[in-house]
């Protein structure tokens, strides 16, 4: 007798359970994990309906943040344990393009550009089994709240969505809380060289 039956336990429940975590195991090796940041103690706000966000200030311009989250194939600069990412051939960073990224000893991952409006935000929208997805926001935060110096502040946001997005949130939220502050942290360490590095250039 198969244990599950044994105990009690619906077959497609376990094989759900089992799947879904691998998937988010390997997402959130592709999109979240760094392990060479150094990232500044900064809690993570939880958000109604399963969600949370994460803001952060830099130095850095808008304009060469927006010009990282771009740059999709470039995305592991600021996350060391990416092999790739890219956009389907013919695709370009605009709505509905598609792509994949890869993690070190994790699965290929595939996303969609959901929502975007370009140096302002986008979305990235990940499939998960049984029709689960977890959508990843990334904006800049305007108006009053923004930074000191008018420094540039942005944001990451991630909402859980499905049938059984408390779930995948049971699953997944904890890695989200720990580990997105290293990214974002690396993001505006690489942003804030290529500015250094654009100054130096200009003044020769």
């Amino acid at each position: 007798m198969i244990l599950g039956q044994s105990l009690g336990v619906d077959r497609s429940a376990v094989w759900f359970g089992v799947n879904l975590k691998k998937s988010l195991t390997a997402m959130l090796s592709a999109l979240l994990i760094s392990s060479t940041a150094m990232a500044e103690k900064k809690e993570v706000e939880k958000l109604r309906n399963y969600s949370m966000r994460l803001a952060m200030e830099t130095t850095a311009s808008k304009e060469t943040i927006w010009s990282l989250w771009e740059d999709v194939e470039n995305w592991k600069q600021f996350d060391t344990l990416l092999e790739y990412s890219y956009l389907d051939e013919g695709d370009s960073f605009e709505l509905g393009a598609r792509g994949a990224v890869k993690a070190k000893d994790s699965p290929k991952t595939r996303f969609e550009i959901t929502a975007i409006e370009h140096g302002k935000s986008f979305t990235e929208t990940l499939k998960l089994p049984l029709y689960q997805r977890i959508e990843l926001l990334r904006y800049f935060l305007e108006g009053e709240g923004e930074g000191e110096d008018d420094n540039t502040v942005f944001v990451h946001e991630v909402r859980f969505r499905g049938r059984l997005k408390w779930f995948s949130h049971y699953l997944a939220a904890k890695t989200f809380r720990r580990e997105l502050p290293l990214v974002m942290n690396r993001l505006r360490a690489v942003a804030e060289k290529k500015e250094a590095s654009s100054r130096k250039w200009v003044k020769r």
